[in-house]
């Protein structure tokens, strides 16, 4: 062989090499190089989707854990809720002083998928103001799921230092009906 020959077949076989890993790159690299990728992104979004789920649980178990902690576990009829309500708010305007004017039930709400039912009622009262608001702070107890949602005072007229003050209370109860174990799931 000639040394053109050698060169040529030296030649020839550094192409055939070349055409055999360029073939090989776009048959089966490329490809499975491409389906990498979009796994990574598939996966980096589903890694976003469930930190941004579990920050949501995490959210939510505090929130769960305080009703654990706070929830009511006697169950009531809402005519029950709403007798203990005013005896409650009664006692405790009565305790303190105050004069209650009128008591008026108000239309509570119920319903068949909340996992809570609420008593509702509207007292007005007239007293000292600092004794007032001591009234509204034993009212509001968010451990015992009650709470003075409106609250209107006015000054009275003939007296600077007493005052008239119309409060709507609300309770929230585990309805009649429905078990232990329905209420905390």
């Amino acid at each position: 062989m000639s040394d053109r020959e050698k060169k040529l077949i030296i030649l020839v076989g550094i192409l055939v090499f070349v055409v055999l890993n360029l073939g090989a790159y776009q048959v089966w690299y490329a490809p499975r190089k491409k389906e990498a990728v979009n796994d990574e992104e598939k996966f980096v979004i589903m890694k976003g989707e469930a930190m941004a789920a579990m920050d949501a649980q995490d959210f939510k178990r505090a929130e769960i854990e305080w009703l654990e902690r706070n929830e009511q576990k006697q169950i009531k009829s809402p005519q029950k809720a709403l007798a203990d309500l005013e005896a409650l708010a009664n006692r405790e305007a009565k305790r303190r002083g105050l004069t209650v004017k009128r008591v008026k039930p108000m239309t509570g709400i119920e319903g068949e998928k909340l996992e809570f039912s609420r008593a509702r009622l509207e007292i007005e009262v007239s007293g000292r103001e600092q004794v007032l608001f001591q009234w509204i702070d034993r009212l509001n107890s968010p451990s015992e799921l009650r709470t003075a949602t409106s609250l209107r005072i006015n000054p009275k007229k003939d007296d600077d230092t007493q005052v008239d003050c119309a409060v709507v209370l609300e309770q929230w109860f585990v309805p009649e009906g429905r078990d232990e174990a329905e209420s905390t799931t």
